[in-house]
C-alpha cells in the first residue's frame, strides 16, 4: 500500500457564528452541526444535519459483502474498518445510533437519491464520474486497484498479461470501468458481490480478479489460494457519498474526520483492520 497515507486531504473550518449577534436584533447567520464533544449548534439548515439533531440517528448505505470493509458476521452484525470509522464519525456529529442499510453496490448511489439514507460508506472510490451525481467528503483511507491471481499462476505479471484472460469484477465498480476503458480485450465476468468474485478465481473459473489493492491483501492472507501481485493499476481515495444539497453535512463530515485523525482514533481503526 504505497504511500496510502499521504492522500489524506486538510479540510475547511466550519463557519459558526450565532453568538455574536445574542440581544442586538441583528440575524443570526448559518449554524452548524452538533460537534459531539457537548457543544450543539441551534437549528441547522441542512436537512440531515437537522435530522442527526431531532433524532440521534445517522442512516448509512453499505454493500456489507467487502472484508474487511463492511461485511455481517457470524451474528449477523455489521463489522469492519468502514462500519467502525463511520461510527466514530457519527459520534462526533452528534448522533448516538448508525444504523445501515444493506445495497448492493450498483445501487447505492440511485438509493442515497432517493433518500433511503443520508450517506454512502462502502469502500467507495473518489472519482469525477461519480461527482457529477453526489458530493463527497475529503478521502478518508487511500485504495488504487491492483490484481490478484491463484497462488501458483506465474502467466499474469502484470495489466498486459489480463488480455483474453477472464477477469471477475464486481458491477458497478472502478474495477469494471477500468478494464472497459483501457484493457477492451479482457473477458470480463462482472457479478454482484465481491465475495462471489473471490470465489470465481478460487474455484478456476476465471484466471484473475481486479480490485482494491487494501481488501485484496487481507483476502488473500485470509485465504491461502490466492496472492496479489505487486501492480498499482491506479491510486484511488476512498470517500463518504453524500447528496449535493447537503453541502453542510459535507462540511461536518469533514470536520468529524480531522478531529479523528487529530486525537488518534483514525490511526487505531486503521491499525486494527490493516495493521499499519
Amino acid at each position: 500500500m504505497k504511500g496510502f497515507r499521504k492522500g489524506l486531504f486538510s479540510l475547511c473550518a466550519l463557519l459558526v457564528t450565532g453568538a455574536l449577534i445574542a440581544g442586538c436584533g441583528a440575524k443570526p447567520a448559518e449554524q452548524t452541526a452538533a460537534t459531539g464533544n457537548g457543544s450543539q449548534a441551534a437549528a441547522p439548515s441542512d436537512e440531515v444535519l437537522q435530522k442527526i439533531k431531532d433524532t440521534k440517528t445517522l442512516l448509512v448505505g453499505t454493500d456489507a459483502t467487502f472484508q474487511p470493509f463492511e461485511y455481517k458476521n457470524a451474528q449477523n452484525e455489521y463489522e469492519g474498518f468502514d462500519i467502525e470509522l463511520v461510527k466514530a464519525v457519527a459520534k462526533e456529529l452528534g448522533a448516538e445510533k448508525v444504523e445501515f442499510v444493506d445495497t448492493d453496490f450498483k445501487g447505492l448511489i440511485p438509493g442515497l437519491q432517493g433518500k433511503k439514507f443520508d450517506m454512502i460508506v462502502s469502500a467507495m472510490y473518489i472519482t469525477d464520474e461519480r461527482k457529477q451525481t453526489i458530493d463527497f467528503s475529503q478521502p478518508y483511507y487511500p485504495g488504487g486497484l491492483t490484481i490478484m491471481v491463484q497462488k501458483g499462476n506465474e502467466a499474469i505479471k502484470s495489466a498486459d498479461d489480463l488480455k483474453g484472460k477472464k477477469v471477475a469484477v464486481q458491477i458497478g465498480t472502478k474495477s469494471a470501468k477500468f478494464l472497459k476503458e483501457k484493457y477492451p480485450e479482457v473477458k470480463l465476468v462482472e457479478v454482484e458481490k465481491n465475495v462471489e468474485m473471490f470465489l470465481e478465481l478460487e474455484s478456476n473459473r476465471v484466471d484473475a480478479v481486479v480490485t482494491g489493492m487494501p481488501a485484496a491483501k487481507v483476502y488473500a492472507k485470509q485465504s491461502g489460494k490466492v496472492k496479489v501481485l505487486d501492480v498499482e493499476l491506479t491510486q484511488e481515495y476512498y470517500g463518504y457519498g453524500v447528496r449535493k444539497e447537503n453541502k453542510q453535512f459535507v462540511a461536518a463530515i469533514d470536520k468529524a474526520l480531522k478531529a479523528l485523525k487529530e486525537n488518534g482514533k483514525q490511526d487505531e481503526i486503521v491499525k486494527k483492520w490493516f495493521g499499519e
